[in-house]
């Protein structure tokens, strides 16, 4: 059972849309809403039951149409009419009755002197049972073994064992699982009295240390608790940091020269800033594109910002992904067929040139195109018109071309398997975007981002990430780039239930990486597409440098190699000579 304690309109229907298996409606939850503390409830601040019974009856009942509604009911109220309080709970369709506020919380002088006045627990018992007599579902609040065993015999339907008001503490911070070991204790303490005094009771935890839903998960593994009910936990921790996160977002997108997000790219460095101008630019014009860079670094999310802000943006944009494809296919695919052009052609079909007339056309690994294809895709740039397969006639398309391809183009070309005239006619603009390796300064950026989007999806707040964290992340080569660390990032989230980040939860991955990278490392096992060894592409090098003007990025480029390769081709140069 989990249970929502709330006191607000909003945070009712948000904990039903939750799943939560039933509301309680406290004078607490309205101090909480206020910015203060639960332990306001306790104080002569206002009546407790007008003041609970307004929020039920005016915010939380109309807003909650399938959660069972318990409302808090002071006991100690020198003019509570029980009767007629349950009559109208009754009229308005209340489901239960909890014993809130409760002396339970007090303790020392404050308890013996209320005790002595006759404000014992026991009222709250025997309120609880007069409910019970009446069909009302109860919920006791208690806090020892007597206590409980009271309530047990009385007839309460859940003992909710209170380990105090939940004061939140980051779930690293020392002290936190000692606390959570003694509520353990306690709640062992109370099962094991309630099993000896022939009780079988339904408990369940409120308060103290268990404030996340990891500390609810351990709970449940070392007791015999059968459920969570959480007022601050649920409702004042994570709205005044979601609050408090979705404030710095709204104000960071108010900041004329906030400059990290371009759509649905993010970046901080130079370098991708660079490329951002250059999209605009690109962008406005109808000028066909080729997009470089490796697996995993957002080729896709650069052509979706060239269509969305290009004059054809209002169109959707059509993708189709050119990897491991049959000519017969391919050619369906780009152009079309006419119904009984092969076997298995039922129906007339539009290709992908068709589908996108008058919009954009996005084709991912274009230099995996059979070399038929790519001739019959040059005539069609050329062009501008199709024809389907199996027909003779000609369709003219308006079709904004952009292309993109992780391998090395150069060599494809020099190899046979690319044609050089297609690829002229794909390269009016080159984009080379950067591997991440070669920016690590958006790697913290990125993190974030990811640390949100996780955060929503697993229903956590964003776990901290410790500076050690980020610095193994931040050193990391990431040959799987962007696409590789949001993984990672997942991963945390899987293993770590939104707690804390560790560094031992990617050891094995970024170890990995590292053994197939060794073998890689060795100047004359590794080949690329024309065969060069890196030894000779570094013997190469200083005749690129002269050709290119002393450009380290294009000649990093045309020998297809990191621009820190180059860098440290150079130095170790320098040194030697």
């Amino acid at each position: 059972m989990i249970g929502v304690a709330v006191g607000s309109g909003m945070a009712a229907a948000a904990a039903e849309a939750g799943g939560a298996d039933l509301v309680m409606v406290l004078n607490a939850g309205f101090f909480r809403s206020q910015g203060v503390s639960s332990m306001a409830a306790l104080l002569p601040l206002a009546n407790a039951n007008e003041l609970t019974w307004e929020i039920a009856q005016r915010h939380v009942l109309p807003r909650v149409t399938r959660t069972p509604v318990v409302v808090g009911l002071c006991a100690h109220d020198p003019v509570l009419d029980l009767d007629a309080v349950l009559a109208r709970f009754r009229g308005f369709g209340v489901a239960g009755v909890t014993n809130f506020p409760t002396v339970g919380f007090l303790d020392g002088q404050y308890r013996e002197a209320m005790d002595q006045s006759g404000y014992s627990l026991a009222r709250e018992v025997e309120m609880l049972a007069a409910a019970k007599r009446r069909d009302f579902f109860t919920v006791g609040f208690c806090f020892n073994p007597r206590e409980a065993i009271a309530m047990a015999e009385a007839g309460v339907d859940v003992l909710n064992l209170a380990s105090g008001f939940a004061d939140y503490h980051p779930a690293e911070s020392p002290g936190h699982q000692d606390d959570l070991d003694r509520a353990v204790a306690a709640i062992n303490a109370v099962s094991g009295a309630l099993r000896a005094a022939g009780r079988d009771a339904y408990l369940v935890v409120v308060g103290g240390p268990v404030i996340l839903p990891q500390d609810a998960e351990q709970v449940f593994q070392r007791t015999g608790a059968l459920g969570y009910l959480g007022g601050s936990s649920v409702e004042r921790f994570p709205a005044a940091e979601t609050i408090v996160q979705t404030v710095r977002e709204f104000k960071l997108a108010t900041v004329r020269d906030q400059r990290d997000r371009f759509g649905a790219i993010t970046a901080r460095s130079e370098r991708m800033h660079e490329l951002f101008e250059t999209i605009r630019r690109v962008a406005q014009s109808n000028a066909a594109v080729l997009i470089l860079g490796e697996s995993g670094t957002g080729k896709e999310l650069v052509a979706r910002e060239i269509h969305r802000l290009s004059p054809r943006g209002a169109q959707a944009l059509v993708c189709w992904n050119c990897g491991a494809t049959s000519e017969n296919l391919a050619m369906s695919e780009l152009f079309g067929h006419e119904k009984g052009a092969f076997t298995g052609a039922t129906s007339t079909y539009l290709g992908k040139f068709e589908t996108a007339d008058g919009a954009t056309l996005f084709m991912d690994e274009v230099v995996d195109l059979p070399l038929s294809v790519q001739a019959s895709l040059l005539r069609v740039l050329q062009e501008r018109e199709i024809v389907r397969v199996g027909s003779q006639r000609t369709i003219p398309v308006d079709v904004r071309l952009v292309a993109a391809s992780n391998k090395d183009v150069a060599g494809l070309i020099q190899s046979g398997r690319f044609r050089l005239d297609l690829y002229y006619r794909l390269s009016t603009v080159v984009l080379a975007i950067p591997p991440l390796r070669d920016r690590t300064e958006d790697i913290p950026l990125l993190v974030r981002e990811f640390v949100h989007e996780f955060a929503d999806r697993y229903a956590c707040r964003p776990p901290t990430i410790p500076d050690a964290v980020m610095d193994r992340l931040m050193a990391h080569q990431w040959p799987g780039n962007i696409r590789q660390l949001r993984g990672v990032i997942e991963r945390g989230f899987v293993l770590g239930g939104g707690g804390r980040f560790r560094a031992e939860w990617f050891e094995d991955v970024l170890a990995m990486d590292a053994r197939i990278a060794a073998p890689a490392a060795s100047h004359d096992a590794r080949r690329d597409a024309r065969g060069e060894g890196m030894a000779a592409k570094r013997a190469r090098l200083p005749e690129v440098l002269a050709r290119l003007g002393g450009s380290k990025a294009a000649a990093a480029r045309e020998l297809g190699v990191t621009r820190r390769t180059v860098y440290q081709w150079l130095q170790s140069r320098e040194s030697s000579g």
